[in-house]
């Protein structure tokens, strides 16, 4: 087959998978920010696309691993780069498909964890049951469990607090002034230690935890002063006092939609064009490689279908996440995307594998378990929990295929 239209090819796919992963995953950082009525439907896909490509671009991993957690052995394809390469496009194009097919149905499903399925589906009809690192396949099906519990259980704590010292109290607008800063500043230290401490790694500045801690305490400060400074001179502007509780508490939720977005960008764009660098590294270099990496015009091509799916379908999985599952305020809205950072920050240090979308999902959970089981849509949660568990064989049963329709066609 001729190399350049692989490469072609392989461009496509990726960018395909790219408008898919963007579509689906914009739910995680902006679905709470539009139920609550923060920002509107047009502003967040906005607000998310830029802040997704700013994240592939500027912080967007330029090494990423060729086999995706290590599931393969790539010196099993040493001498067979041409079926490697299909292996790749065939693991692109149907972990894209999965994710485009539960768009359409508006699910969120994890966009890591498909890619995953589609590797483990080629893996599994190129070298067989044994060539799968079936460790990590359990890790994979635990963190279901692991993530969205351990993130439900932070945000139903955060929003349990708010409930308790402010919406509970006599005078929520005198206590959210004394209250609000320390939420403030846990947010600018909890953020910041996550981009600082995780994010920036790609660029080499994968700082020791005594720096980071350091530089995240003053964020953490500054963002309890500027906290502290906006509440004193928010102006009551409604004779009900919990109804501008849920008005101061809308800059604050949209800050951390849009650092989530902007991470989002950084470390889910590999999930696209990771497979399709790892293309042309064996194009150019003739060999099969763990380490591939990223040149700038693939993040730019991965951040631009990343944006592109938000604009397009990124408003029907929001739908589901931020509407169908529990209703959403700002203050509730605030403590899911407070306990989706943490929870992503924390199990990524234990090396637990995460998917931002199972904890952001656990943590509006959470919320509405905060306020009773009947604040619950369980029909909605069931039909999410079941697009999650078949996640994995979807892809692989489409990667499988598309393999070996492009083995039967081309070789």
């Amino acid at each position: 087959m001729d190399v350049s239209f692989i490469l072609i090819a392989a461009v496509l796919i990726g960018l395909y998978s790219a408008i898919n992963i963007g579509a689906n995953d914009v739910a995680n950082a902006m679905a709470t920010s539009v139920a609550s009525g923060a920002l509107t439907i047009k502003r967040a896909v906005v607000v998310a696309g830029v802040c997704d490509v700013l994240g592939a671009v500027l912080v967007g991993s330029h090494v990423a691993n060729t086999i995706r957690k290590g599931l393969i052995d790539p010196l099993q394809f040493s001498d067979r780069q041409t079926l490697f390469l299909f292996g790749m496009l065939a693991a692109v194009l149907g972990s894209a498909l999965w994710v485009n097919i539960a768009t359409y149905f508006k699910l969120p499903v994890s966009t890591t964890h498909s890619i995953i399925g589609g590797v483990v589906g080629f893996g599994l009809v190129s070298v067989g049951f044994a060539g799968i690192k079936w460790k990590v396949v359990l890790f994979v099906v635990l963190s279901w469990i692991i993530s969205p519990v351990f993130g439900g259980i932070i945000a139903f704590t955060i929003f349990s607090i708010i409930k308790k010292f402010i919406l509970g109290s006599r005078e929520p607008i005198a206590q959210t002034r004394k209250v609000g800063p320390f939420f403030t500043g846990i947010v600018g230290f909890i953020l910041s230690l996550a981009v600082i401490y995780k994010g920036l790694k790609h660029l080499h500045l994968d700082l020791p935890i005594k720096e980071a801690l350091l530089i995240s305490l003053c964020v953490g400060a500054g963002g309890f002063l500027l906290g502290s400074f906006l509440l004193r001179r928010y102006k009551e502007r409604d004779a009900d006092p919990y109804y501008q509780v849920e008005k101061m508490a809308n800059p604050l939720q949209v800050l951390s939609a849009c650092f989530q977005a902007f991470s989002h960008g950084a470390n889910d764009v590999a999930n696209a064009i990771g497979p399709v660098a790892a293309i042309v590294a064996v194009v150019q270099t003739q060999k099969v490689d763990m380490q591939a990496p990223i040149p700038l015009w693939l993040l730019l091509v991965g951040g631009a279908g990343l944006a592109f799916g938000v604009y397009t379908w990124g408003y029907r999985v929001m739908e589901t996440v931020g509407k169908k599952i529990t209703s959403i305020t700002p203050t509730r809205g605030f403590s899911a995307e407070f306990g989706t950072a943490t929870t992503v920050l924390l199990c990524s240090r234990l090396g637990l594998p995460v998917s931002t979308t199972h904890v952001a999902v656990g943590n509006i959970i959470g919320v509405g378990l905060a306020r009773g089981i009947s604040a619950i849509n369980l029909d909605v949660i069931k039909k999410i929990f079941s697009a999650w568990v078949i996640s994995l064989p979807a892809a692989g049963l489409f990667t499988a295929a598309i393999y070996f329709i492009l083995t039967i066609l081309f070789i």
